[in-house]
């Protein structure tokens, strides 16, 4: 968890300051912490990896569900298909090159289920080292907001956080969401070290892979904006002009030469993230399940999550710009990438990792320590329950017609995706406290 305000927008505002930072940073304890993380994410796939999970219908009885093997062979990549150019994928263009490179890697596996299990193994490594990028990333954050130079229990409270929650070992390896974190996190190291350049291409690589960074630009102009209007200090909005356009640019760099060469390809993305329905975890599946919003209109459900997502930034921006001191920035974009599941039609388990960095980094100011921890406590708990209900109810919904019931039915996970739902708002809530306040109200 994070202490203390930065100073000077988020960047290092004196001379030699990263520098003094980076050196005093627990590189290797992060880095024990990333790998232990990875080591106990990889074993919570143990049933489906080494007992055949994947294969005899057992994955969601032992709760370890993957995207990475089944969509080894159904996008065929088993077979050297080019994604966009010769199969339509529903990813961004970075997460489909890194499936097919890996796929290329353990092409010379003797067997289809040798290079299966082969590509989840390699999936897994590169993801751990993902992992091991958003922990040190994290962890530089959190050390260099404290009130000495460097805070190491800071940095290694925070690593710990991202790394070795439960809701980070269960989740970690079910789809390929980890490289975008990773990047995201870079992006908000460069900002902070004020390398605006930098961040602006680690953002545009983050959406490249996974839609949702492209949230962190709302909160970068919130904050040049109020620069601009409480101090007229320009210089932040030129700042994030500059974020803006190299982060365009990295965007554009990795998205066009596969838009020229496949457009349809390239397209079906976004095509796929219109056209698809109330999927599970998302608060309109949760409607259906009590018949208050059942086969909803797509128009209307597209409208509705789009309308009330923009409702909510209008909200972060007003809160970003009327605060009496400056929001640190992990907090306004923990507060959109929030409002952008609760109202978004799909939430996947796994897109808890969207939100550990930034939870990490967003530890309020000013709020005491025994009903804040209370708060992630309930969060994290919540998200415990869901993570592990979620696969009891797929099994419920999936096992055969006049087969023993098994899992759990849909009240059962109803109350476990409420549960989500209402601490994740607790933690929206406390946030939103800590920036209304003013100084700092800690012992």
């Amino acid at each position: 968890m994070v202490h203390g305000e930065p100073a000077g927008a988020g960047d290092d505002s004196v001379a030699g300051t990263s520098r003094m930072s980076a050196s005093a940073v627990p590189w290797l304890p992060l880095l024990g912490l990333a790998l232990v993380g990875a080591v106990l994410g990889y074993l919570a796939k143990y049933p489906c990896r080494f007992g055949e999970g994947w294969v005899n219908g057992t994955q969601f009885q032992y709760g370890c569900y993957s995207d990475v093997f089944p969509l080894y062979f159904r996008d065929e990549l088993d077979a050297g298909v080019r994604p966009y150019l010769d199969r339509a994928l529903e990813y961004p263009v970075l997460t489909g090159v890194l499936m097919y490179l890996l796929a290329g890697a353990v092409s010379w596996l003797p067997d289809p289920m040798a290079r299966g299990l082969g590509y989840f193994d390699a999936t897994a490594a590169v993801l751990g080292l993902c992992l091991a990028g958003v922990v040190l990333g994290t962890g530089y954050l959190a050390g260099r907001r404290g009130r000495d130079p460097f805070d190491r229990r800071a940095a290694i409270a925070a690593g710990a956080f991202v790394a070795l929650t439960p809701p980070a070992l269960l989740t970690a390896f079910i789809n390929w969401d980890l490289l975008a974190v990773a990047m995201a996190t870079a992006g908000l190291v460069a900002q902070a070290q004020g390398r605006h350049g930098w961040a602006g291409v680690w953002i545009g690589l983050a959406v490249a892979a996974k839609f949702y960074p492209v949230l962190f630009l709302g909160p970068l102009l919130v904050l040049a904006l109020r620069d601009l209007l409480r101090e007229r200090n320009t210089g932040t909005l030129r700042a994030f002009g500059r974020t803006l356009g190299c982060a365009a640019l990295a965007w554009g760099a990795v998205n066009l030469p596969v838009y020229l060469a496949a457009p349809e390809g390239w397209a079906t993305f976004f095509r796929f993230s219109q056209e698809r329905g109330a999927d599970w975890g998302s608060v309109y599946y949760l409607l259906g399940l009590a018949d208050l919003l059942p086969n909803p209109d797509l128009e209307l459900l597209n409208r509705l999550g789009t309308g009330v997502l923009l409702l909510a930034c209008v909200g972060v921006a007003l809160l970003g710009l009327l605060a009496r001191r400056r929001p640190p920035l992990e907090q306004l974009v923990f507060l959109v990438v929030a409002a952008f599941l609760v109202t978004n039609k799909v939430w996947s388990p796994q897109f808890v990792l969207w939100l550990l960095p930034l939870a990490a980094l967003a530890w309020p100011r000013t709020v005491r320590p025994a009903p804040a921890l209370a708060v992630y406590g309930l969060w994290q708990l919540a998200e415990i329950g869901y993570i592990l209900g979620v696969w009891q109810y797929l099994l419920f919904v999936t096992q055969p017609a006049g087969a023993t019931a098994a899992g759990i039915g849909a009240g059962t996970y109803a109350v476990l995706s409420l549960g989500r739902l209402s601490t994740l708002v607790m933690m929206c809530v406390l946030i939103v406290v800590d920036c209304r306040r003013n100084g700092d109200s800690r012992p």
